[in-house]
């Protein structure tokens, strides 16, 4: 008996990760897009890193964290990968460069139906 609720609970807390992970997908793409809204086109190409820390987090929806290893894709090339195959970016990788934002999809449906949020001023600072 302790054997099947050691299997269930184990079931149970993988289901819990997975919805978690689920749910920081669903955030991440958010912030994304709500990043690519205040990105201008004269600062692209511009490295995934720097999308990421001076965009995408700093304008999470407050009271939230936003943690890529957190989430299905747990590193950022996998997830620019996502968006890429979404139409939402193109990225490129120059030569013994890092992994970058070429162009945003800002013709997509995601993109253009986006309703983002208000920055409170935690979040913006």
């Amino acid at each position: 008996v302790l054997f099947r609720s050691a299997a269930a609970a184990a079931e149970g807390g993988a289901a819990a990760r997975a919805e978690a992970a689920a749910e920081m997908d669903r955030l991440l793409r958010d912030c994304f897009l709500h990043a690519a809204h205040a990105v201008k086109d004269a600062s692209l190409p511009m490295t995934v890193n720097a999308f990421y820390s001076q965009h995408m987090r700093p304008g999470r929806p407050a009271g939230t964290s936003l943690d890529v290893k957190a989430s299905s894709y747990k590193k950022l090339s996998a997830f620019a990968s996502a968006m890429e195959r979404e139409g939402l970016c193109t990225t490129a990788t120059p030569k013994l460069g890092e992994l970058s934002v070429r162009t945003l999809g800002r013709s997509t449906d995601a993109y253009c139906h986006f309703c983002g949020w208000e920055l409170t001023a935690e979040a913006a600072a």
